[in-house]
């Protein structure tokens, strides 16, 4: 593709020879992005163009950077980074190369000659308008292992910091390129693969594996020295991929002590573990026949895994660590990847050398697999110290399952070892029992079975090392080295075993991750003890080697430490520290007391002024005024800070009544509004004067005499235009003893649009820059007085509203909306363009006040190829703000084929940063309004205030036509103001939910007693045909939403809650997100359940009643049948109700259902006839309620996957069958069972007789020494006749008189 002959390169370091410092950026990576999929157009453009041959480099960065527009510095640095992965640099070619060209840096690497990426991508853009520097230094590469060291000033890699929109950032598109799979370091072992972790790779994470040779290009508040560097573990990037952080050894080389160490390392992400360790020597991984890894113990707990080593020799060897994050992301490969590496050295064997039981897995102690299939366990603890041989563990259940133990030790048969190990199924629990042979060490293995899916097949769930020893043996054996047990007594441990495991922080280095937490910028302050940390990209790594964090382990890093406060400086056109404050400027002094205000009327008579009193104009005393300049730091600026509260409230009081008075002439309104209250605070001065300007109507202001060229002409002169409020304030800060200077030039007003261009005579405005205290200072009394609220600029929509925000301005905020005609004026250190002026976002004051900031577009025209996203930071650590937006077309109009264009926007805020997602319909122009507003319940009727707005030019839009968002119920995504208030979390940070094989689920926790509703969204589909495919229930402390998407596409998932205590039935909206689809899927709705339906009912609480074999009201099942147990604490009636659900129409199957009653337990014996959904309704009512309405308390909904086995109705049950009876045999009489005659036993609380009645027939049961009722039926003779067997009791009083409870039909 050639370059138009209009078009010319330009090297922005012949235009700006001047680097600007190297200070870290104010972002982070996950600031600018969250997602890859964020630049999919500029990516597979990038890609493409990586496949096209330029006869020039001037055609390349053409076709590349301009032929498609990318405008933004992040576009253009992406689409150059995208471009060198996809390219193969050893063939490059271009039509003339010339020395010392750009071509001939390019072609450079394939011809052998010095060059590298990190030059190559420094030339691409400087050539697109991008700042960039080669970064040198060393860098921790293929052949490099912890413990070795760099030499000299050879440095052995280059990489780059590239300057976007004035912050730094580290990008390494080599390493990208070169992603190592394999853990062994050599070059067969590579893959190019693209690595998107080298793209603005956060500084504090590439330390680990690159140091620059000059510190200040670290990007770090504390550099690290050479040796400090090296000193690192080898980190490789899929380390921070998992969240990943060292939490008890920051030193790549470890001495081991007696042989023996403990390793631990932080996660946040779901992650599974596994090591390898090979010898530093010759790389065997094996010694005297066993592999070096059996001799290390890998524990995992919560948000940490532990190595527990014990050598089986002395030397020294590398223990790599792997990682296999569980993303459930479709197409990721299971597999391990390498992540860390340490370099041990073992003074000599452990004492307790010797391989480890020969078990499943590498990790030891219950997992995730333990916790996915129902179960608790006693022990958390992957160690069972036993001093007598004995193992008792006990396993609750949640549900179904059965469990399988093996028991293994190295030199013995595990037939021998069989009779050794137990368990026993209690029905709530396994208790799992051992006695062990000898002395020793012991593998524990459990197996696991779900009956309503794995059939016959148990699968590995967890493993346990139990060591059979004697107390002091166990003190001294290798676990011990563990942090959790460190300082611990083996009596002690068990202790804590039984107590439910080791918490963080109860011994020695784990002290600080106690109660992780986040503090910072854009984050609450929130306790994560109960809930799964949050990504990593919201808890960037702030502390390095050698330290352990000591108020958690994350950290922001918005603020590096040791720099102070950054703040963002747009008129100084970079981010800046504050300077210290110059000597000789003006100290500001304390405010004077408080005015004491006298109450007006209006139109009260002012009191005059003495005879003596004279105005004396202070340019008649001092002609020249001191030359403008900025201000001389950031401390002792004037402002409304330095004026006392109380004080304040007195001016402006003072100012509002003087208002209320008719002066004859200005020296009796300046003699009232200063003098006479003997104000001679500079600043208290200049506010009493714009308090009364922005107050006093001075359209109807009148004055005795009005001389030509006197004071009383200005004043009056804005009645009839010739005069503007600048200059009144200028008039009258003259007669009050203060330098004033009328400044002229362009602002951006109610009529102004972004991009527009200013020209002499339009947008022209006036305001004024007052000398206070040695320092220039802007004000706007005219904006002040003339706020407008409403995005359009018509005179009649103008309000008027004192806007606080024009008195003492910074004058870095100023200048995106005042652009002076004498640039001095702008009192910045570095002035402004009109160019750049014109460029700035349009900016509303209340931008300022909400203490925004531009995150990614910093212009005031966006060109836009495909989704945009926009994003602004807040200040989250200090106020909740809550963000709204509007498109329209550039003409005004606000749709686009009926559908609002605000429906092809998503606003989600999540840790400081409010982003905007867009995906405009069509080509063309657009105006986007973004509005705020402080998020509280006292604000929350509070209108929304407009803070900035963009104008948008769509060059290109997406094949098929980009569809609108979902049509929820509002435009912001996410967690909304009341999910906090409600006290509600979620490990679910972002608003987009992406479903694996057409399913989603989220889950919630609650802290108290909450009632939920949850409703899809589509495009295509109406509401109700979504109503099958979202399930809402309540488990415990979690609500559960599952979505099974209908088809491709996406869905809006809106959440109502409401506290049932307090709120009766009205629903609140909490939360919204939005549901991807990318697959194609066959789905099956789910049954219409009403709000609420599932789960506990409010009568089951109540009634003392609990869950003990199913505690989750959806049931999926692999089988047919299913026994569900509930737990009473009195005397119940109960009955079921079952109802088969098929395409909205419902069956009852009651005859499916069998309930039966023993002591304090209550069993539903569910046989499902054919495969599909049933609602299971339970009813019940306390034993001595004398009414007859038995009301619902839990509803079940079950999902039958396969039918396994034939099934038929159970007997028809009346109602004193449900007081307590139960029957072990026969539930079903049917023709299949092949019997003259079944044995039938029965258990029937206060009977004094019980006899079986077949059709003329009465056989009586016999009471058995187990207290059933028992005999038998013949039923071959019935079989076929459609005759009724029927069970019946007496009790007592008239021996002829039975009632029936239960009835067979045969």
């Amino acid at each position: 593709m050639q370059a138009p002959s209009q078009f010319r390169l330009q090297n922005i370091q012949q235009q700006q020879p001047k680097i600007p410092p190297a200070v870290r950026s104010r972002y982070r990576k996950f600031d600018l992005y969250r997602d890859v999929s964020q630049f999919k157009f500029i990516d597979d453009h990038a890609i493409q163009v990586a496949q096209v041959v330029h006869a020039s480099f001037r055609d390349l960065i053409w076709h590349l950077c301009y032929s498609v527009s990318l405008h933004s510095e992040l576009d253009r640095a992406r689409a150059i980074f995208r471009w060198m992965t996809a390219q193969n640099l050893q063939t490059i070619s271009f039509q003339n190369v010339q020395p010392n060209t750009p071509e001939d840096v390019l072609t450079s690497f394939k011809n052998k000659k010095p060059s590298t990426y990190a030059r190559i991508f420094e030339t691409m853009c400087r050539f697109s308008g991008l700042q960039c520097v080669v970064l040198t230094g060393f860098a921790k590469g293929l052949d490099y292992r912890p413990g070795d060291k760099f030499k000299g000033t050879d440095y052995n890699h280059s990489w780059n910091a590239v300057y976007i929109d004035e912050n730094w950032y580290l990008v390494d598109s080599h390493w990208a390129t070169r992603y190592l799979v394999s853990e062994r370091n050599k070059p067969e072992d590579l893959v190019y693969e693209y690595d998107d972790f080298y793209f603005l790779t956060d500084p504090e994470q590439l330390i680990y594996s690159h140091w620059a040779q000059k510190a200040e290009w670290q990007l770090l508040s504390h550099p690290l020295t050479l040796a400090e560097f090296e000193d690192l573990p080898l980190v490789k990037s899929y380390f921070f991929r998992c969240g990943m952080y060292f939490m008890s050894h920051q030193k790549g080389v470890v001495q081991m002590k007696n042989g023996k160490v403990a390793v631990t390392v932080g996660f946040v992400k779901p992650t599974n573990f596994t090591y390898k360790i090979v010898s530093a020597e010759n790389g065997d991984e094996t010694y005297q026949g066993h592999k070096l890894k059996s001799y290390c113990l890998q524990e995992t707990r919560e948000n940490r895994v532990t190595f527990i080593i014990r050598a089986p020799k002395s030397g020294a060897f590398y223990v790599t660590i792997f990682g296999q994050l569980l993303t459930g992301e479709i197409g990721i490969k299971n597999v391990f990847t390498a992540s860390a590496e340490y370099k041990m050295i073992a003074d000599k064997s452990a004492s307790d050398a010797a391989p480890l039981p020969n078990c499943s897995d590498s990790n030891w102690g219950p997992g995730i697999p333990v916790a996915q299939l129902g179960l608790e366990p006693s022990y958390s603890d992957s160690v069972i110290p036993t001093k007598d041989g004995k193992i008792h563990i006990e396993f609750k259940k949640t549900k179904p399952v059965y469990l399988l133990c093996k028991l293994r030790k190295p030199g013995m048969k595990e037939e021998d070892l069989e009779r050794c190990v137990n368990e026993a199924d209690q029905g709530d629990k396994v208790i799992v029992t051992g006695s062990l042979p000898q002395p020793g060490e012991y593998g524990l293995e459990i197996y696991g079975n779900d009956p309503a899916k794995d059939g016959d097949t148990f699968t590995h769930i967890c493993q346990y090392f139990v060591h059979y020893a004697s107390p002091n043996e166990q003190a001294q054996a290798f676990y011990q080295e563990s942090p959790d047990r460190r300082m611990q007594t083996p009596g002690q441990q068990t202790a804590m075993l039984k107590n439910g495991g080791y918490r963080p922080g109860v011994a020695g280095v784990t002290s600080g991750v106690a109660n992780v937490h986040v503090k910072g910028p854009g984050v609450d302050q929130t306790d994560f003890d109960d809930l799964p940390p949050p990504p990593p990209e919201l808890l960037q790594q702030q502390y390095l080697y050698g330290t352990t964090p000591q108020h958690g382990v994350y950290a922001s890093v918005a603020q590096p430490q040791g720099q102070g406060a950054v703040t963002f400086r747009p008129g100084a056109g970079a981010t800046d520290l504050p300077p210290p404050q110059k000597a000789g400027v003006s100290v500001i002094p304390t405010s004077s007391k408080p005015i004491k205000v006298e109450k007006r009327t209006l139109g009260q008579e002012p009191p005059a002024a003495p005879p003596t009193f004279k105005l004396i104009p202070v340019k008649s005393e001092q002609e020249t005024a001191p030359p403008p300049k900025p201000a001389a730091g950031h401390q002792g600026i004037p402002s409304l800070e330095a004026i006392d509260r109380q004080v304040l409230h007195t001016v402006d009081d003072h100012a509002i009544q003087v208002s209320k008075s008719e002066h004859k002439n200005v020296r009796e309104l300046v003699w009232d509004l200063i003098y006479s209250k003997n104000i001679t605070n500079e600043i208290e001065k200049c506010r009493v004067i714009f308090r009364w300007l922005a107050t006093k109507n001075l359209k109807e202001m009148n004055f005795d005499k009005v001389e030509k060229g006197s004071p009383e002409e200005i004043l009056m002169g804005l009645k009839t235009g010739k005069t503007t409020y600048a200059m009144v304030f200028d008039t009258m800060c003259n007669y009050a003893g203060l330098h004033s200077k009328i400044i002229s030039g362009y602002a951006k007003g109610a009529d102004y649009r972004p991009g527009q261009k200013f020209t002499p005579g339009s947008n022209q405005h006036s305001w004024n820059a007052v000398y206070i205290y040695g320092t220039w200072c802007l004000i706007d009394a005219h904006w002040a007085a003339r706020r407008i609220i409403g995005k359009q600029a018509t005179t009649e929509e103008f309000h008027y509203q004192l806007d606080e925000y024009f008195f003492l301005p910074d004058t870095h905020q100023l200048i995106y909306t005042h652009f002076p005609d004498d640039p001095k004026w702008q009192l910045l250190e570095r002035p402004v363009t009109l160019e750049e002026f014109e460029n700035m976002p349009h900016m509303k004051p209340q931008f300022f006040k909400f203490g925004l900031e531009f995150v990614s577009h910093r212009t005031a025209v966006i060109y836009g190829r495909g989704e945009i996203n926009l994003r602004l930071r807040y200040p989250a650590h200090r106020i909740t703000v809550a963000f709204n937006f509007s498109i329209q077309f550039e003409n005004g109009v606000e749709e686009y084929k009926g559908v609002k264009l605000n429906r092809y926007g998503l606003q989600e805020s999540v840790g400081g940063i409010a982003s905007f997602r867009l995906r405009l319909p069509q080509r063309g122009s657009y105006i986007i309004y973004i509005y705020a507003k402080e998020d509280t319940p006292e604000n929350k009727d509070t209108v929304y205030a407009q803070v900035c707005e963009y104008k948008i030019v769509q060059e290109e839009v997406g094949s098929p036509e980009p569809e609108p968002f979902p049509p929820c119920a509002y435009l912001n995504w996410g967690q909304g103001g009341t999910f906090q208030r409600y006290g509600l979390s979620t490990y679910q940070n972002t608003a987009v939910i992406h479903t694996r094989e057409g399913k989603a689920e989220l889950q919630i926790r609650i802290s108290r007693p909450m009632q939920f509703m949850a409703k899809l969204k589509n495009n295509k589909f109406s509401d109700s045909e979504l109503e099958g495919y979202i399930m809402t229930r309540v488990v415990g402390s979690t609500a559960y939403f599952n979505v099974t998407a209908p088809a491709r596409g996406e869905y809006g998932c809106e959440i109502y809650a409401n506290d049932p205590a307090t709120e009766g039935t009205t629903l609140y909206h909490v939360a919204q997100y939005l549901i991807e689809c990318h697959e194609d899927v066959k789905a099956v709705p789910l049954p219409k359940l009403p709000a609420g339906y599932l789960g506990a009912q409010p009568k089951f609480n109540e009634f003392g009643l609990s869950t003990k074999s199913h505690h989750d009201p959806v049931v999926h099942l692999e089988t047919n049948t299913v026994e569900i147990h509930f737990d009473t604490i009195q005397d119940m009636r109960v009955t079921a109700n079952l109802i088969a659900v098929d395409d909205g129409k419902e069956k009852e199957c009651t005859d499916y259902v069998f309930t039966q009653i023993k002591g304090s337990a209550v069993y539903f014996i569910v046989h499902l006839p054919q495969i599909g959904f049933y609602k299971l309704q339970l009813y019940a009512v306390p034993a001595n309620d004398t009414s007859q309405q038995l009301p619902g308390v839990y509803n079940y909904l079950i999902n039958c996957k396969k039918v396994t086995k034939r099934v038929y109705p159970f007997p028809k049950q009346y109602a004193q069958w449900k007081e307590g009876c139960f029957m072990p045999e026969p539930l079903v009489l049917h023709k299949d069972l092949g019997q003259d005659e079944v044995l039938i036993r029965v258990g029937i609380p206060k009977a004094a007789a019980v006899a079986i009645v077949a059709g003329d027939e009465w056989i009586h049961l016999k009471a058995n020494p187990q207290g059933l009722w028992e005999g038998k039926i013949p039923v071959r003779e019935h079989m076929g006749k459609n005759a009724k067997i029927t069970l019946n009791a007496n009790y007592g009083g008239d021996p002829t008189n039975y009632a029936t409870l239960l009835e067979y039909t045969v």
